[in-house]
């Protein structure tokens, strides 16, 4: 929530055609997004303007109007804009204000190529049990995300845990000057966004500067199993907190077991103490995630005990890791919502060490990866030759990238009867749709009772559909 003044000094203007609401509960960049009192705020974008959609606002509630241009048929409905030369800008001076006016709140930045949004919602879970909490709502982490998850704030908030994503080295620099973070978390440096990154250098740069934006006085939580990640020490004047596996990590990981499917055990060790800790969430990386998560819990005043109970009441994110039935005795796994190499990987070695009962199959349904440019071919081609290394016994492909997954799993000897492929540009939709159909239509006429059935691939490449004609007709979870 904020209020009228603090978005008239951001915006620097007085509002037109009436007069503003004492406070806002939020605001929208999206009129189908927008609830009743908040401001909308009209953006261009890749495929439309949000000035076509300012009287929608309105007659969807808007307290507000914040665009470039006046709409008169708003202005003759009495709903107030404030004409602006940015809207962005101003959008981005008003969170950094909101924030400012409240200087109690922690801000904790969660950052890396994987695992964010699971670790923004195990660190939101944890901390929770201190204080109240605001946390980035779904993967809301961009130059427009970020300033719109901080007008929620409320004054009772204590600590505001904030996703940022990046496209480009500068990115997260520019969003930790609107919330300048206490403590910053680094998940991996993998190949994400390389279309625009340019390099893996470039994406280690970019994931790098939330640790460099911390003062002295901040705390930067690092994972030490990657040594992209480990590196960074070097690179922050803040205090140094490590998570990982390795011995004289300051949280580690010690004795895991269990079935990476339905969550594994281990004991959670820092310092002189340790406790037991049993994860609900599936696969190896969740423990990584339960540790970075932890980190910064015991950081700021959770003990061991608390933190493990806390642990033990995480679920996946949504379309992150989700176990469904599956229709004709099946279990899937939806993991739709976005891949890379290191992802897919880890995906495919959760399917390979996930318990299933004997003459069952495991498949592997796989959707290209996006914005990987001219490394596409390379990185899915790794993951088709993890894929040939075992333990998956069909691999269903939707795309054209994946072909050199495909081509992979080949070379490395997988035979080709258990690889099926179904070819579509991701330009051209109406056959992207078909081959979605197409895959999905194949699993289902050829799968057993016991089988074990994963998604996966870039959120543009639509794998969600395929998840939904594999779900049992009660959609629920299992």
């Amino acid at each position: 929530m904020f209020t009228r003044d603090e978005l008239i000094e951001a915006a620097g203007v007085q509002p037109l055609g009436g007069a503003l609401p004492e406070s806002f509960p939020g605001g929208a960049v999206d009129s189908r997004a927008l609830h009743p009192g908040e401001l909308f705020i009209a953006l261009p974008g890749e495929q439309t303007d949000g000035h076509r959609f300012i009287a929608a606002a309105a007659r969807a509630g808007a307290g507000a109007i914040l665009c470039a241009r006046p709409d008169q048929e708003t202005l003759a409905l009495g709903v107030p804009q404030l004409v602006v030369s940015h809207p962005l800008h101003v959008l981005q001076r008003l969170a950094a204000t909101h924030l400012r006016r409240q200087p109690h709140i922690r801000v904790i930045a969660i950052t890396g190529s994987n695992g964010k949004t699971s670790v923004k919602e195990a660190t939101g879970t944890l901390l929770q049990r201190l204080a109240p909490t605001l946390k980035t709502l779904g993967n809301l982490n961009t130059e427009t995300g970020l300033p719109l998850t901080l007008l929620r704030l409320q004054p009772e908030h204590q600590f505001a845990v904030l996703e940022m994503g990046a496209q480009w080295v500068g990115e997260i620099t520019e969003l930790c000057r609107i919330a300048p973070p206490e403590i910053a978390v680094v998940t991996v440096v993998g190949p994400e966004h390389l279309e625009y990154f340019g390099s893996l250098a470039n994406v280690a740069e970019g994931e790098s500067e939330a640790v460099r934006a911390l003062t002295p006085e901040g705390i930067a939580i690092l994972n030490d199993d990657d040594p992209a990640v480990r590196a960074m020490a070097k690179r922050t004047a803040a205090r140094v907190l490590t998570y990982g596996h390795r011995p004289g990590t300051d949280v580690r990981a010690l004795r895991t077991s269990g079935d990476p499917l339905t969550g594994l055990s281990f004991t959670l060790a820092a310092g002189e103490e340790n406790v037991r800790v049993r994860l609900r969430i599936p696969g190896s990386h969740a423990v990584t995630t339960a540790l970075a998560a932890a980190a910064v819990a015991l950081h700021c005043g959770l003990s061991l005990a608390e933190i493990a109970a806390g642990l033990a009441e995480l679920r996946p994110a949504k379309r992150r890791g989700e176990i469904h039935r599956g229709i004709g005795g099946t279990t899937l796994v939806d993991d739709s919502y976005n891949a890379n190499r290191q992802s897919a990987i880890a995906a495919v070695e959760l399917l390979r060490g996930a318990h299933a009962p004997d003459g069952s199959r495991k498949w592997f349904i796989f959707g290209d990866m996006l914005e990987l440019g001219i490394y596409s071919p390379d990185e899915h081609a790794a993951v088709g030759a993890a894929i040939a290394e075992g333990g998956i016994d069909e691999l269903v492909l939707v795309g054209a990238d994946v072909s050199a997954a495909r081509d992979a799993a080949l070379h490395a000897g997988m035979p080709s009867a258990r690889i099926h492929y179904f070819a579509a540009r991701l330009t051209d939709l109406p056959a992207l749709a078909a081959a979605r159909t197409a895959a999905a239509t194949y699993v289902r006429e050829h799968l057993r009772a016991g089988d074990l059935l994963l998604v996966k691939g870039s959120l543009g490449t639509g794998m969600d559909s395929i998840v939904a004609a594999l779900k049992a007709p009660d959609n629920a979870s299992a």
